[in-house]
């Protein structure tokens, strides 16, 4: 039972005007299978549809290979789904000087989002928006001072990882080993059934076959959200943001902390169910002068120690919407990064990309709606 304090309402806890229509790319592969069906076609045409969306990057029904989806199944396509698979009407691209590419997508149902191509020596990593805007507030994240605009819709989020992956072959044409994480703009937990829905699409048999260990979702901290994660089958790993080892200091950086605060996170990860080998990983959002002491360095470990986990010390990177706040020295990154080894702490200190392109951690954030 959550005994959260309630004495304010929630902008995640408001409804949602979801879309009235839906794409060819949110629907799961049993879901266009049942589509099918109704439509009394062969079910191979789904197989063939769905492969065809997934792995050939299709984005036109007119692209089909008609010799072997039915013109039948084709035009019952075209006239379901307008447009059919183009989720976005334009896309700009930023490239960064350290290989990184910044994409701004324009969605055919209105507004923009932007998420962040990432190459490394042997993968490549999406940085995935599953939000229009943010309802969660967090300070130290320019996507917070939009608000919240509307959930996107799993192909929306599907369709950023299908446009990446055409746009960065890897060698010989071949795709390179994708990680995706859900850590763009947005609160991915507030949107946790599309979220599902495009997590089953990236790793269906038929289709991409992400593996879900390369697949990983960023919260700050929505409780019951993280255990209804907990209760599915299958599920990306989970990242949860601290930036804060107090109430009170959390409170008012974070103010999902409000409703639900560290203590109580905590019990919920400790109760979290991993598979072998698995760890939560604790994204903690370093801010000079306001949580790298080597106090909050301690309490952290502390907090790291109750069940297995990684802790990523990212660096803040300033913005526009964060006046105020400031970026930690290299000394002080080192210092708090040694004081969680000495305690015990598994931990990393994660460089981000694209900082000439208001590409890293924190900076994401469109001026529009439209």
């Amino acid at each position: 039972m959550d005994h959260a304090p309630r004495h304010e309402a929630y902008p995640w806890d408001l409804p949602v005007e979801e879309p009235n229509h839906r794409y060819l790319l949110d629907y799961t592969y049993e879901e266009l299978v049942r589509l099918i069906q109704h439509w009394r076609l062969k079910e191979t045409n789904a197989q063939l549809i769905f492969k065809a969306i997934q792995r050939q990057g299709i984005t036109s029904t007119d692209a089909f290979d008609r010799t072997q989806i039915s013109r039948r199944a084709l035009a019952r396509l075209s006239a379901h789904s307008a447009p059919p698979l183009q989720v976005f009407h334009k896309v700009e691209s930023f490239a960064s000087e350290d290989g990184s590419v910044k994409y701004l997508y324009h969605l055919s149902g209105g507004g923009q989002v932007e998420s962040v191509y990432m190459p490394f020596e042997n993968r490549a990593t999406y940085c995935i928006s599953s939000q229009m805007g943010c309802a969660l507030g967090c300070t130290f994240c320019a996507t917070g001072a939009m608000g919240f605009q509307r959930h996107l819709t799993p192909g929306e989020m599907v369709g950023q990882v299908l446009h990446m992956r055409r746009m960065h072959p890897g060698p010989g044409g071949q795709s390179a080993r994708i990680n995706v994480v859900f850590m763009g703009m947005g609160e991915p937990l507030h949107n946790l059934n599309n979220l599902l829905c495009a997590f089953q699409i990236l790793t269906h048999p038929q289709g991409l076959v992400l593996s879900q260990k390369d697949i990983a979702v960023s919260t700050s901290g929505l409780v019951p959200k993280i255990e209804l994660l907990g209760e599915q089958p299958t599920r990306p790993r989970l990242m949860v943001s601290i930036a804060a080892t107090t109430d009170s200091a959390r409170s008012a950086i974070m103010p999902v902390n409000r409703a639900y605060p560290l203590e109580r996170l905590m019990q919920s990860l400790e109760k979290f169910p991993l598979q072998k080998g698995e760890r939560i990983m604790l994204s903690y959002v370093l801010i000079a002068g306001v949580n790298d002491h080597i106090d909050d360095a301690k309490r952290l470990a502390a907090m790291s120690l109750r069940f297995p986990s990684l802790v990523n010390i990212i660096p803040m990177n300033a913005h526009a919407a964060s006046p105020g706040m400031k970026e930690p020295t290299e000394s002080n990154i080192q210092t708090f990064y040694q004081a969680l080894l000495d305690a015990g702490s598994f931990a990393t200190v994660r460089r981000s990309r694209g900082r000439d392109v208001a590409a890293a951690c924190g900076q994401l954030i469109t001026p529009s709606r439209s």
